[in-house]
């Protein structure tokens, strides 16, 4: 009788085992981490320096043209604004006019002034003819001339204010769309800012330790950070006179280079098709020196620092942390040459500090989030990490627990 209760006993326990692996195996790969959010991965060969090299690369963000500004006069006061925010706008199209009223009433009694200040010389001149003391006659004369001094500064003043009337509507000089009308309570003469009508321009930003690798007229291919595609353009423009602004939007900054200077450069396409405002890209410029190897942008790559870096890749449509091994460091672009852990034709993640083990990952992106950015209707902040972490991502700082 023992036996077969010790037999039945060990038929529940190895039921109970069977049933708990297959609640474990459930969880592990349709439950875990499975909130009904994916993963977008990108292929390494999309976002890595591989095998007989590539140039060195930066980061950039895609931007409109250009914005112009148009400045309101501070000795007159508007009168009508004819257009708002997100209006399309044309060459010649008045955008704000002034009060013609007031300038017409400064204009009317800058000529009384004037006539006040001649009758003054008629009767100071008549005086003169009158008088027989020299000393009265000469004061009389010295006012005079300060009066004449006083009629010369009045006619330039109305001048300018006959001048003006002739430019009481404000107008555009550029198509495009109207991105700001002031409120009035902004500090500065700035009233309408157009965003030109165009092909988007690419802004970069560039550490003084390789401004040598970048000038104007340098060309280049810009790269997707989303998938394959491939935009030819060159440096028009680098703005050197003013360094950048840190806190602007992510570029990833190093230990080794917070100290230098960095400075803005900006990129005309060939053709901007398929791009869109607030795109992340990287620049390659064309017919610099290349290295050998698997060199990927530390931007992908957590714990750096530390004795287990990795990445997030993809695992048979999970996302799996991917241990790996780094060997030479580029102090210039913010890149890590992989030697073991990752092949070219793996598919990674960009850490977003939302990722965990297990999540399904999709290869098709969704501009989801840059919907409100293409319709003009709220702006991307680009907001670097604070520099106490260490740890710096484009856009996106790490987890503490990731960065350990």
């Amino acid at each position: 009788m023992d036996s077969k209760v010790k037999k039945r006993t060990w038929l529940i326990i190895g039921a109970l085992l069977v049933l708990g692996a297959a609640l474990f195996a459930l969880w592990y790969f349709f439950l875990r981490g499975n909130s009904g959010d994916t993963v977008y991965v990108m292929p390494v060969s999309s976002v890595a320096e591989f095998g007989t090299g590539s140039s060195n690369r930066f980061s950039g963000i895609v931007e409109a043209q250009q914005t112009v500004d148009f400045r309101k006069d501070n000795t007159k006061t508007i009168k009508t604004t004819y257009v708002s925010e997100g209006d399309h706008v044309e060459v010649g199209d008045v955008l704000f006019s002034y009060d013609t009223d007031a300038i017409k009433l400064q204009i009317s009694q800058k000529k009384l002034d004037i006539q006040r200040e001649q009758a003054a010389i008629t009767s100071n001149n008549e005086m003169i003819a009158l008088t027989d003391d020299d000393l009265e006659k000469q004061r009389l004369r010295n006012e005079n001339k300060q009066i004449e001094y006083r009629i010369k500064a009045i006619r330039n003043e109305l001048n300018s204010l006959e001048a003006s009337m002739a430019e009481t509507d404000v107008v555009s000089t550029v198509e495009g769309t109207v991105k700001h009308v002031s409120d009035g309570t902004e500090a500065g003469d700035v009233y309408i800012s157009v965003m030109k009508s165009g092909d988007y321009v690419i802004k970069g930003k560039v550490n003084e330790l390789n401004l040598s690798q970048i000038s104007q007229g340098t060309q280049v291919a810009v790269h997707s950070r989303i998938d394959g595609s491939v935009w030819n353009g060159s440096v028009s423009r680098i703005e050197t006179g003013q360094p950048a602004d840190e806190k602007e939007y992510g570029f990833y900054v190093s230990d080794e280079m917070s100290t230098s200077s960095k400075y803005y450069f900006y990129i005309e396409l060939e053709s901007s098709s398929g791009l869109f405002l607030g795109q992340h890209v990287v620049v390659e410029p064309l017919g610099a020196a290349v290295k050998k190897g698997l060199w990927l942008f530390e931007d992908y790559i957590i714990g750096a620092d530390g004795d287990s870096p990795y990445v997030w890749a993809d695992s048979n449509g999970r996302i799996k942390k991917t241990y790996v091994t780094l060997g030479e460091y580029d102090a210039m672009i913010g890149s890590w040459q992989i030697t073991e852990g990752l092949t070219i034709n793996d598919y990674i993640a960009y850490p977003d500090g939302n990722i965990s083990d297990g999540m399904k990952t999709t290869t098709e992106y969704s501009e989801e989030s840059y919907e409100g950015v293409e319709s003009g209707e709220w702006e991307v902040s680009y907001a670097e990490p604070e520099e106490e972490s260490g740890e710096f991502f484009f856009g996106a700082e790490v987890p503490e627990d990731d960065a350990e």
